[in-house]
């Protein structure tokens, strides 16, 4: 009788272990699946910073006309020729 109630708790310690292992490996597949998309929308997203940045390096490699410089100088640093007549206006727009 012993013997058969041993043998009980040890099918009922294995069935638990395995049991156990099977849900940590759905787990762990689960984890990976999740972790391999995370991989493609970051690797899209670097195409995407990699496009960017090739496009900026051609522009910076282009000859900048006087003009755009004019302009860069006069819009982003609010900045006149000499001799040019600076009117203000406080009207709303």
């Amino acid at each position: 009788m012993t013997q058969h109630r041993f043998g009980f708790f040890a099918k009922l310690a294995f069935v638990a272990i395995l049991i156990f292992l099977v849900i940590s490996i759905v787990n762990k597949n689960l984890q990976i699946n999740s972790m391999k998309e995370q991989q493609r929308r970051l690797e899209a997203e670097k195409s995407t910073y990699t496009l960017q940045v090739e496009r900026l390096n051609a522009q910076l490699s282009e000859e900048v006309s006087e003009e755009t410089i004019k302009r860069i100088a006069r819009d982003k640093l609010n900045l006149r020729e000499p001799g040019s007549v600076v009117y203000a206006n406080d009207l709303p727009n």
